[in-house]
């Protein structure tokens, strides 16, 4: 029998009304009285995922690690609007994991009339109960997206994810050869710079304090030199600058002669943003 934890976090999934607009309210048991599936619950809290702190995500992966060898899998319910970054960091947080861990949310409430959130939640529960697909990734809008290229597209649509590389898990996830192992953050000093015609060299430079930046490009790597040259003094003083395209879909390479920088920085491709972020903050290869 597999054995799994559900640990609520809020999220539109768990809101009712109230005077001041909608706030998370529905606690594990709560929610699980929509579903098909029983489970164990842990109430972390209940909170908006867009106010959601780093320490908090950490938390939550030191409860996953900690309880590894008591649960199989792990079902956490979660906001939509932070819940791609939160899935990234338990991704890099909880190395090889050799369990099952499934994010899920909703775009309506649990409690609304023709809401999307009774089918996600099952849908995660399901897979969590499977045991055949180790690792973490979201469960939302009928698909299972991993978690490193997860990403949100839009604010209201019930499909509101995608992968950034068009690849979702239609199969088991075999279980990882090597052993687990439990990280976390090198550092918190990440800057994020998004390159546009206007950008000028002063704010670029602003980041001289980071640890390091993730530019992102203009189509597959342009820039305008100004940027460029920008980027080449952060790298002289020390910040590791990682470069990716601002297109949703496609990696960075040098096709045109404009794009000279790609070959000064360090390259992401097939991640998403909020992948990218906390692979920095990890310093993982």
């Amino acid at each position: 029998m597999i054995n799994s934890l559900l640990i609520t976090t809020g999220g539109t999934i768990s809101c009712v009304e109230t005077a001041d607009g909608l706030k998370p309210g529905l606690k594990g048991a709560d929610l699980l009285k929509y579903s098909n599936y029983y489970c164990d619950v842990l109430d972390f809290k209940l909170i908006d995922s867009s106010v959601m702190t780093d320490p908090e995500r950490q938390e939550i992966a030191k409860v996953i690690w900690e309880n590894r060898d008591k649960y199989d899998s792990f079902v956490i319910t979660h906001g939509t609007d932070s819940m791609a970054y939160t899935a990234a960091y338990l991704a890099c947080a909880l190395q090889n994991f050799d369990k099952t861990v499934v994010l899920t949310g909703s775009q309506l409430p649990m409690v609304y009339p023709g809401t999307d959130a009774v089918d996600n939640l099952n849908l995660a529960l399901k897979t969590a109960l499977t045991g055949e697909y180790y690792g973490i990734c979201i469960a939302i809008g009928g698909r299972l997206l991993p978690a490193d290229s997860v990403t949100k597209m839009e604010t209201e649509g019930f499909a509101a994810f995608d992968n950034v590389n068009k690849q979702y898990l239609y199969r088991p996830i075999p279980k990882p050869a090597d052993k687990p192992r439990y990280l976390e953050p090198k550092t918190d000093m990440v800057g994020v710079i998004y390159i546009t015609p206007n950008l000028s060299r002063g704010v670029i430079l602003s980041y001289v304090a980071m640890d390091a930046v993730l530019v992102l490009l203009l189509g597959a790597g342009g820039m305008p030199a100004v940027c460029e040259a920008a980027l080449e003094r952060l790298q002289a003083a020390g910040v590791k600058v990682y470069i990716k395209s601002q297109c949703m879909y496609g990696k960075v390479e040098q096709i045109y002669a404009a794009h000279s920088g790609v070959k000064k920085f360090i390259p992401i491709t097939d991640e998403s943003i909020e992948y990218a972020i906390y692979k920095i903050m990890f310093d993982l290869d």
